[in-house]
Order: C-alpha cells, then structure tokens, then sequence
C-alpha cells in the first residue's frame, strides 16, 4: 500500500510540473444561441458546455424540476445551440467545426457529424415530412436538410440580412423566424469630401457642428483646428437620410441599407417575407402561444456625436414584436422601464433593476409573460410584449439560454459564465437552487469577463458596458463618433514614417468603426489612431462613455487585458480545407491569386519605394507606426492597422441599394471594399498588369492568416458504414499530417473512451499505456460505438482528448480509480503510471521498453506529456528522470487499475 500510493502521489507531483504546457485553452467567445432545451417530454434537459465541446444532459425530477447529471458527450467545437427531435435524438450546433452533432439520447453517444457551412447558429425543425432549418451566419442562409437523408445535398434560402442566428417556429409549425444577430440599424457614413461638398447641409463646413449651428459642448479655441472627418447618417423610414442633428444629407448618399431584423420563412413554399427597423443587434428570439413573434437585443444610437452627448446612453435594450400575417405592423419597448435617459447616472439600487446584454427569452405557455435573461445583468426579467415589467430574478453569472416546461411552472437558466443551472418557480418567480456542472475555464477568462460584459459595474445605469459595442469580445459593425470638443490634444507618441510630422491626436477624432478586441493585446498600440498604449488607457472610457462613478483600479484593468489576451480569432473562412490558400478567390471586379498576393504583399515596391510590410508587418499585419500622410482623405495621424478578420467586414456598396450593412474598409468607412482602397495611392505596376495585382492582393488580405489554424474544429465521425470510405480516409490523413507538422491537434472520441494523437501514428488513449493507431481506431468503429475525430488547437490537445480537468491524471485512469474526471481535485489513490508495457507488473522489462522508447525517440517517451510552443510532444532528459523516479518508487505486483476493466 505504501509503495501504491507513493507512486500516485509522485505522478501527481510530476504531471503538475507540465500541466500548464498540455492544458491550453482557446477562448473564441462565441455567442451562445439556443444553449437549453428540454426534451418534448420534460424528462430531459440538455444544455451546451461550449467551454468544454461537450453536451450535458441531466434528468428532471417530476416532482421538483429537479437537476441530476446522466452524461456529458463530446461533441463539436464551440456547440452554441442544442435542439431535441423528439425524446431520443437531439442535434447541437457547432459554430467553429461548422457542423451539428447528432446525438442518440438512449445510448448518450454521437451517431453523426453533419458538415453545414462557415458558422452555423441554430436548427429548428418543421414541415410534413419533417425537415430541419439551420442557420449558416457566415454565408446568410438558412439550408433545409431532410433528416431521413443527410447525405443529400441541403435547399439553401438565401436571405437578406446579416449573420443569421436565432430561429424559432410558428405554433403550427408553417413558418420559420430568423434573426439577423448584425441587422444594423440603417445608419452608414458620409465621407470626407462629401461633407466637405457645398452642396451638403452645412454647405461644407468641416466638421460639422452637432447642434442646430453650434457644437454642443463647444469646442475649445486652444486645440486649434480639428481634422476633417466623415458623417454618419441614419436612414428615416421616410427614406431620408438624416444625421443626428437632424439635418438631410440624402442627396449625397446614392445607396441604400436594407434593415431587416427577422426573416419569416414558409416552410412549404420558402418563401421569404421580412420585419424591419426592431432593434440594431438581434439577438434571442420566440413566439408566444397566440403566434406573435418576438425580439430581444440592443438598439444603437451611434448616428448621435460626441462622448459627452451619448454618456450612459448611446445603447438601448429592447423587445420588438409583430404579428407574422402582417410583418409591417411592428411594436419596439425598451425593456428596462424604470430608466429615461435624462440622467447619466443613477443609484446603484436602481442599476441593479436593468437589464443588460438580453441573450435569451421564452414566452409562458398560459398567462401571457415573457422571461428574458440578461447575461450582462445577471438576472432573469418578466416582462410582456409591451415592455412592461413585473418581477426581476437575480440569477448566476452570465444567464443567456431558457427553458420552461410544458406547464409553465419551472424555467431553468443557462448561467454561461459560472457554468451552472438556475431553477426558478415561475409562479414565485424566485430561484429554488443551481446545479454545477464542469468548467475548464481559466481563472483570467472568469476574472476579466465581468469587466467586459458587467453593465451593473460598468456604467451609470446599469444597462451598457465595454460589450454593448464589442460584442462578445468582437464588434457591432457599426462606426461611432466618439471625440470631444473640449478634450485634450496629446502628442504622438509612436514612430513615424522617415520624413514625416505625426504632430498630435486632435479630440474631435470623428468616426471611427468598432474593432475587434479578439487578439487585440499581442497587436501593438491600440485604437485606429494608436492613441490607446494598452488596455488600462481605456479606463477613463468607463467613466467618459459609460458613465461609471469612478475608473476600474490598475488590477481590475489588468484582469481585463489578461482576458483579452486569450480571446482568439476563429479560422479564416477563406482558407482551403488543407490550411492553404486557395488558388483563386473573387474580389472586386474579378478573381485574385492570394499567394501571388501574398508575394507582392511583402516584396514588391507599392508605396513610398518599400513593399506593404514595411507598416503592415507580418504575421499581424501591423509594424506599430503612425502614419500622418496629411492628405485630404487622411487628414490625422493614422496607425498601420492589424489585418486580421477583414474577410467579416464584406457587404456594403456605394452602388447598391440592398446593402446589409453600411460601412466597409478604413477607419471612417472611408472605402465600400478593399479594391477600392487598393486604388489610392498605391503603384502596383505598369496599368498591362495592375489590374490584377490588385485583385491580387485583396485576395491575399481576404485570406490572411489568424491564430487559429484553418482546420481546427474540424470533425469526422466514422460508424462502421464509412470506414473504408477513401475521401474520409484522405481527410483524416491530412489532419494528422497537419498534426505532425505542429499546426494543430487531433483528438478521437467513442461513446466512452478519449484518445490523442501523439504524432509518429500513435494515438494515446485515456488509459495510460493502452496506446492505439488512428487505422485501428478508426476499424474499430461501429454503429454502437462510433469514433469521432476532431481536430483541435495545438497545446489543447491532451486536455480535449484524454485529461479534461488537466489534472495530470487521463480520465479512464481516473474512472478505473474511484475518481472524476472533471474535477482537478479528485485523483486516482494509488495510482501507478510506471508499468509501461502494460503487463499488470512492474519489472525490468519496463524499464528497458520505456529506455528504448526513450532512445528512439518514440512518442510514448513522452513521459511528461509536455508540448513545444506549436503543440509538438517534447522528449528530453527530463522524461528519463521523471520514469525512473516512478519506476524506482515502485508498484504493486499486481496493479488494480487493469484487473477486469476492459471493455
């Protein structure tokens, strides 16, 4: 016994020394959709861990409502939505692996990974026969699949609005709702020399002022002159457009944005029909029981100018609902009632009753009430169609998912960010209890959020924060004029280019489109100008803009800034299926080459004699200089921008007049694509040959490169049916190859067993010293026991496949040993890694196969399960040492862990 438990706690000891370098955590914070359901006959409830790639599923207690764990499934990356067919299947949508997985929820295992498209959000599903509705946001469509063959090739409804998520189905099931999460709100941006044309509406006074003939506040004399800047306008439903001193800039504007926020899709015909101008971000959806259909998100006012003009109260939250036989006919609310707006700051009691950041909403089923969570709010509101508010239930950290059973009497809540349950009694409209379940969310991660997402801490009236505009650590889209006329010059303080004057950053900045915070802390100098040197200088923003009583501490700020630096950019979309570029891609006015971009991207002279990296440095796309060429379309001092992420910023047009959305390319949206932009000042060569480097290179940056590899999130399920199938084979093939190489993991999963692939063709399964191969694996798929591959970010590996606490010990070990898998504080006693060829004894002949791995350089040798900094296994002196001192500690003679434990 003691030998026993020596060794276990001498593989505690050693495990933990390399935990932090196997465990990576990639945090893309994508946007839970519809993350609970309940099974139709309540029996179940089924919630997505998006944290963790995995399906819990919990039995409900008939009596109480309540909670009891019965399983967690691996499925895809990132599952953001979970819909049952019926009581024994149930689909979850994997926004990165861009499929759903379908689960048997009599056996709790995987059956199925059907690929959809780029970002799928959510499925409903309708018709006779049946058919299934999923949303793919990247590309604007809904594809109807039939379930009975999901082989066939989808029917693809193409719509027109921004990033379809949410969906929700008539009573009847004839119609299919579609919520557009990026609808906008029908603002867009007037440019420079427009403002400046005599013809505008202040017969080219540049800047504008805000306020009838004045600048309200007004400017202060000693800054000077202020840069011309563009114009953001908002379209009327009259179809004028009108800046936010109310004055008529249409005749300068010659395209038009659409402003569709649902689409009504009729499941026979699939005809489309669409209601407009509801809220600005459109993000949860559902239909009362009488049929109307309602909305719940945020309403932007960016088209107002000036901080101190929109302090505490640029963002609204909001319900908009119509009735589907006449989608005209639209009623909006503001959710939180209790506020109006004439005040930027109020008590904190009195914050604590908004609702901030509504991510969920689900109608009752007789009494006519509506409960929306607000996951910035931490709470659950009941309110009606008309905004009306009775109660307020303070829930877990993060509420965004609901489900209520069939009679109304019990709702459960989704708390994202604490990874529990809320069950609440809905006629005492109060939380009974929550239940947990596990969470490998780093501590930054948990610390940081509530600087982001937290409206009751971050601003004046408990409704906005940091996130209102950087959605979900990303963007709104949307441009916004920030400046202040009586705020303060300040030097720049970054390099410029030779020759050049950067002088000062003037206050009076004008518009400027949000950026994304995702990689924003490895990219330089922040803000478009540069002017913001890190995370911490923002702070002043939670006062200034947010109207907070005082700025965030040092160490609060810097909880946000280590938060950030683990938000990441998804794949880039573009990429072909191996990781590489693609061989042609359509840019304005054609085709491109990106690698023949890529080329001229970093060697051919286009601008004051030196190639595009001298400031768009790679792999960012930034060298971190100022720019201050004082041309009349780049009046201030610029920062050579990062070029991550451009492929999202597609679908706006001077030209067109079904835009879905109105900004595009530049700080101030100055350019509608990058086409345009590539044709100011840049010398791509004689005009024979221009043309096409050009596209060229708007291909390149189109396909430019993020933290996250291309086929990361990527998955084949293999089900004794395909096993032998060659292109599957093929797929697989290349994962791996991708895997030996250090792009990214790979990782398999049956109904209860987790492996990893370990390179050199080992896959190592949670039970240490059972390896495999990923041929035999993949053989010995059935349709009772599929294997699912996926591939998985480098460094995360070990984690996603065969350790999920990361607490050194993998997890069939664990349950083979009386311990829990999903808890870093309970391990295997007695546990005992050191018998190496799996015998049942520990002997000489251990130790020589492990030396011998050692020698050769095996992957097994890599006794440590450390990785290298592109997630390659490491073998060094350090495995040798770590074996024998486990080997020297000694096992029993007969290890218990093998004895009868087989499947």
């Amino acid at each position: 016994m003691w030998m026993r438990t020596t060794c276990g706690l001498l593989s505690l000891v050693l495990a933990a020394g390399t935990a932090m370098a196997q465990n990576r955590v990639v945090d893309w914070e994508s946007a839970q959709v519809h993350p609970l359901e309940l099974t139709p006959d309540g029996s179940r409830l089924l919630a997505v861990n998006t944290a963790d790639q995995r399906l819990e599923v919990f039995s409900v207690a008939a009596a109480d409502g309540g909670l009891t764990p019965l399983a967690s499934i691996p499925v895809g990356i990132e599952p953001v939505s979970v819909r049952a067919r019926g009581n024994a299947e149930a689909w979850v949508v994997n926004a990165l692996s861009d499929n759903i997985s379908v689960v048997d929820l009599t056996t709790l295992r995987v059956t199925r990974s059907v690929d959809v498209g780029d970002e799928p959000g959510d499925v409903v599903f309708a018709g006779n026969p049946q058919r299934a509705f999923v949303s793919i946001a990247e590309a604007n469509q809904v594809k109807r699949y039939d379930p009975a063959d999901l082989g066939a090739a989808p029917t693809v409804v193409a719509l027109q609005g921004r990033r379809p998520r949410a969906l929700a189905l008539a009573p009847d099931g004839s119609r299919v709702y579609v919520a557009f999460f990026e609808s906008g709100n029908a603002t867009s941006v007037v440019d420079i020399p427009a403002v400046s044309n005599p013809a505008g509406p202040y017969a080219g006074q540049n800047p504008p002022p805000n306020s009838g003939a004045a600048f309200d506040p007004p400017q202060l004399p000693a800054n000077g002159a202020a840069p011309r800047v563009a114009q953001i306008v908002r379209r009327t439903a009259a179809g004028q457009w009108l800046d936010g001193n109310n004055r008529n800039w249409s005749n300068l504007v010659g395209w038009n944005v659409l402003d569709h926020d649902v689409a009504v899709i009729a499941t026979g015909s699939l005809a489309v029909s669409y209601a407009d101008r509801l809220m600005t971000t459109v993000m949860a959806l559902a239909v009362k029981p009488d049929g109307r259909v309602a909305a719940v998100g945020t309403e932007a006012l960016n088209q107002v100018r000036f901080e101190p003009q929109v302090q505490s109260i640029f963002l609204r939250v909001q319900i908009g609902s119509f009735d589907p036989a006449n989608v005209a006919l639209t009623q909006v609310a503001d959710l939180n009632p209790h506020l109006d707006y004439t005040v930027r700051r109020v008590p904190q009691d009195v914050r604590e009753q908004s609702l901030g950041d509504p991510r969920g909403i689900v109608w009752h089923p007789a009494d006519g009430r509506a409960f929306v969570s607000g996951m910035g709010s931490n709470n659950v509101i009941v309110t009606d169609a008309s905004g009306a508010r009775s109660a307020r239930i303070n829930v877990g950290q993060g509420p965004t998912g609901l489900a209520l059973n069939a009679s109304g009497s019990r709702l459960y809540v989704l708390n994202r960010f604490d990874a529990t349950i809320s069950r609440i009694d809905t006629a005492a409209q109060q939380e009974l209890g929550r239940t947990a379940f596990f969470d490998p969310t780093p501590q930054a991660i948990r610390e940081g959020r509530p600087l982001l997402y937290g409206t009751h801490t971050s601003s004046g009236l408990g409704q906005i924060a940091c996130a209102s505009c950087h959605v979900d650590a990303k963007s709104d889209f949307l441009a916004w004029d920030l400046g202040d006329p009586q705020g303060a010059l300040k030097a720049v303080d970054l390099p410029c280019p030779p020759g050049q004057s950067c002088g000062v950053w003037h206050p009076m900045k004008g518009p400027m489109l949000t950026q994304s915070l995702q990689g924003i802390v490895n990219a330089g100098a922040m803000h478009w100008r540069g002017d913001r040197h890190d995370v911490a200088a923002f702070s002043p923003a939670f006062v200034g803009l947010q109207g907070r009583d005082t700025e965030p501490s040092a160490a609060d700020m810097t909880k946000l800034q280590n938060f950030l630096a683990l938000v990441a950019y998804p794949p880039n979309p573009n990429h072909a299926a191996d990781g590489s570029l693609p061989a042609s891609l359509a840019v304005t006015g054609g085709n491109g080459n990106p690698a023949n971009g890529r080329n001229i991207f970093q060697n051919q002279p286009t601008l004051g004699g030196g190639p595009c990296t001298v400031c768009h440095a790679l792999p960012l796309g930034t060298s971190n200089i100022v720019d201050n060429p004082q041309l009349p379309l780049a009046p201030q001092p610029m920062k050579a921008v990062q070029l991550r992420g451009l492929w999202d910023k597609l679908g706006w047009s001077r030209t067109s007049q079904t835009n879905l959305r109105g900004f595009g390319f530049n700080s101030d949206s100055e350019f509608d694509s990058l086409g345009a932009l590539l044709q100011v000042g840049f010398n791509f060569g004689p005009p024979a040959t221009a043309a096409q480097a050009r596209r060229d290179v708007e291909a390149f940056l189109l396909t430019f490169d993020t933290e996250t590899f291309a086929t990361v999130g990527k998955q084949i399920t293999f089900n004794g049916a395909n096993n032998e199938d060659s292109a599957l084979i093929a797929r697989l093939n290349a994962y791996l190859a991708q895997s030996d190489a250090g792009s990214a993991g790979v990782v398999a999963h049956s109904a209860t067993r987790g492996y990893v692939y370990a390179t050199q063709a080992v896959m190592l399964s949670d039970r240490e010293n059972a390896p495999t191969t990923p041929a035999a694996l993949r053989a010995a798929a059935s349709a009772a026991e599929p294997v699912t591959f996926t591939v998985v970010p480098g460094g995360a590996q070990y984690r996603m496949g065969v350790d999920r606490d990361g607490d050194g010990y993998f997890d069939r070990d664990e349950r083979d040993n009386a311990a829990r898998p999903d808890d870093a504080g309970s391990t295997p006693a007695g546990f005992c890694r050191a018998d190496f060829n799996a015998d049942h004894v520990l002997d000489a002949t251990d130790l020589a196969a492990f030396t011998a791995a050692y020698d050769a350089g095996n992957v097994r040798a890599n006794y440590d399960h450390s990785l290298s900094a592109n997630g390659l296994p490491t073998i060094t002196a350090a495995d040798l040492a770590k074996y024998q001192s486990d080997y020297d500690a000694g096992c029993p003679a007969v290890d218990r862990l093998f004895a009868g434990t087989f499947e």
